[in-house]
């Protein structure tokens, strides 16, 4: 059974969703400016977990609030964005898939600011967009540490594409690979559901203006009708009477 959320602030799912934001920082600092892998290893997975127990306690301690709704997953969007960020700098996550998660991020910032504005009411999370979530984070946990170690598939050879290659690479870009198909699976998703009320919006006046023309073309017909018919009645009653007992009249060729 799903809660009621409630106006409150200061609760301890939304107190650990700030306390995440506040850790992604001390990440980006300790993994780029002082390359200390363990480190900035040991806070992105406390952040990531955080991402977990919040929701967890949000429930058990029926807590869970309208901000924690939208605060949670755009803090989520957030820490993607300085993960990818992050490894792309210290040279371990190939560009493209910087690009592909940003310009996802992106588009899905701008369905929602759509959805709300326009119907006032925003996404719903589904499953896969948690486990796309939980895949990207421990994939970034994975390439941070470059723990575990897989060897390549040896399928093509391209430095987009680590552990396609001869090349051994971590398990996190494996899981950073799933995790990317299945948020834009996700995010296609979440774009149909925004469009499609606008969709059927349109077709509904598309409908409603057939409806309306039909309706005018058969009252202008049925006013075409009448006017024909009070023009032929108007002739009868102004032609001449004929006397009673009066023979017919006859024509010239009859004479």
């Amino acid at each position: 059974m799903q809660q009621e959320a409630t106006n409150k602030i200061f609760t301890i799912p939304n107190l650990l969703s700030i306390a995440r934001l506040l850790l992604l920082p001390v990440f980006f600092i300790l993994l780029v400016q002082y390359e200390n892998n363990f480190a900035a290893f040991l806070v992105l997975m406390i952040a990531a977990l955080t991402d977990f127990v919040d929701g967890h306690i949000a429930r058990a301690t029926n807590s869970v609030s309208k901000l924690g709704q939208k605060l949670d997953p755009a803090i989520d969007r957030i820490f993607i964005v300085v993960a990818v960020v992050s490894l792309f700098v210290v040279g371990r996550l190939p560009l493209w898939i910087l690009v592909v998660l940003i310009a996802r991020d992106a588009c899905m910032m701008l369905v929602t600011i759509y959805q709300m504005r326009k119907y006032n009411r925003d996404f719903k999370v589904i499953f896969l967009g948690k486990l796309a979530t939980a895949l990207l984070m421990a994939g970034f946990c994975s390439l941070v540490i470059m723990w575990p170690i897989l060897g390549g598939v040896n399928v093509l050879q391209s430095s987009l594409l680590p552990g396609w290659g001869q090349e051994s690479a971590p398990l996190g870009i494996w899981l950073i690979y799933i995790g990317t198909i299945a948020s834009l699976i996700t995010a296609a998703y979440y774009i149909y559901r925004g469009v499609r009320p606008h969709l059927s919006d349109a077709y509904a006046d598309r409908q409603k203006s057939v409806l309306a023309s039909a309706t005018d073309i058969d009252d202008k017909a049925k006013d075409a009708g009448q006017n024909c018919a009070s023009v032929s009645h108007s002739e009868d009653d102004n032609s001449p009477p004929q006397k009673r007992g009066a023979p017919p009249a006859r024509s010239v060729r009859e004479l």
